[in-house]
């Protein structure tokens, strides 16, 4: 699936079906427990949040993750059912409108304000949706199926709520006083959950079924200089000489606030400065050497080599690299992606050459995951 410029792509793996398998349990736990809010809504109205495992699958493991929650808790319902399977099909399309906008839009770029958007655009989708599904389905269907066609009935069960309420004024009643700000709520609060859960659950919801320890790639969430040290230390932790790590992120977020933390880790005691302007600094003293450039001003990698920046620098130096313009790396690369989250907040995207090669070989029984394009 193309969303943008970037290709959604399903990780069919063991650690995806886990995912997804406590994810679905999750939320048909959630959507068994519903109740009503008699003194505000009609009581056939009933409240329930099955779409926060559904959304917290969409922004960690993609749209259709997602969607595959929201659909698969509606079926494994629909043996249960009591609606002649029309609440459960309703369920499953207002519960589709409502997870799939928020995942895309939060996907296209993973910080907080397009969690936000997304996040209020599945909102106001699934509202409008609720409300014309209840007014051409949901209720025209209650009407003939469990009153014989007798719309006095359903205005009769609503009078409580809506005394003033008459067959002709029943849908502005029922529509504007109760779907919508009933829908609102609900989405709202399960939005809310959503914002103030997904970054403390990352690290679980981004698991891929190896140790949290080991493994490097993956996505970090730093809020401070303190986290992107602990980081840096992770990283540097794994390197034993050669390595080429390149940093991007815009100007200011925190490329050289990395790599101060990365040479604290190595044991470098030299004080770390950016070298936009000296093009390239080298640190000798840390349990290995460090060499930190910046290619910003540079044409290409000719300017590089012409320079013979790396002439004098130790074989085994971790290379630093921010603004890369080399074509050919070769040995272990390291890519660090630094996304600007508001004032304080960062983004960190780590890809490890030497896991993505690990993955990459066969295993000795064919393997027990592939990937799907979709």
């Amino acid at each position: 699936m193309q969303i943008g410029n970037k290709t959604v792509t399903l990780k069919m793996s063991a650690a995806f079906v886990a995912k997804l398998a406590l994810l679905t349990a999750l939320a048909f736990a959630l959507y068994m427990a519903k109740f009503n809010l008699p003194f505000m809504f009609p009581g056939f109205l009933e409240m329930q949040f099955s779409e926060l495992p559904a959304l917290l699958a969409g922004f960690s493991m993609g749209p259709v993750a997602g969607v595959l929650v929201v659909v698969l808790k509606c079926v494994i319902k629909l043996p249960l059912t009591s609606t002649a399977f029309v609440g459960e099909l309703t369920d499953m399309l207002l519960g589709v409108v409502f997870v799939l906008p928020a995942a895309i839009i939060y996907r296209l770029k993973k910080d907080k304000k397009h969690a936000l958007i997304g996040l209020v655009s599945g909102t106001l989708l699934a509202t409008a949706a609720a409300v014309l599904v209840n007014r051409y389905i949901s209720v025209p269907f209650y009407t003939e199926y469990y009153v014989d066609g007798n719309f006095d009935a359903i205005v009769g069960m609503c009078s409580v709520i809506y005394p003033n309420a008459t067959q002709d004024t029943f849908y502005a009643f029922y529509l504007g006083l109760g779907v919508v700000p009933f829908n609102l709520l609900r989405y709202i609060i399960m939005s809310l959950l959503t914002f103030l859960l997904y970054k403390r659950l990352s690290k679980i919801l981004h698991w891929e079924g190896e140790s949290l320890r080991r493994k490097l790639s993956g996505e970090y969430e730093s809020g401070s200089e303190e986290e992107t040290y602990a980081l840096a230390k992770r990283i540097a932790d794994t390197l034993k000489g050669g390595e080429i790590i390149l940093l991007e992120g815009e100007l200011g977020a925190g490329k050289t606030t990395f790599t101060k933390g990365l040479a604290k880790a190595l044991g470098v005691t030299e004080e770390v400065t950016s070298p936009t302007f000296t093009l390239m600094n080298v640190y000798e003293d840390g349990r290995l050497p460090l060499c930190h450039l910046d290619m910003y001003r540079l044409e290409g990698e000719d300017d590089a080599e012409e320079l013979g920046l790396f002439d004098t620098v130790p074989e085994n130096a971790v290379k630093v690299i921010e603004w890369n313009k080399f074509s050919d790396l070769t040995g272990r690369v390291i890519d660090v992606k630094i996304s600007v989250d508001g004032e304080h907040d960062r983004v960190f995207t780590v890809a490890d050459s030497a896991e993505r090669a690990k993955k990459s070989l066969p295993s000795e029984g064919g393997g027990d995951s592939k990937q799907i394009t979709v």
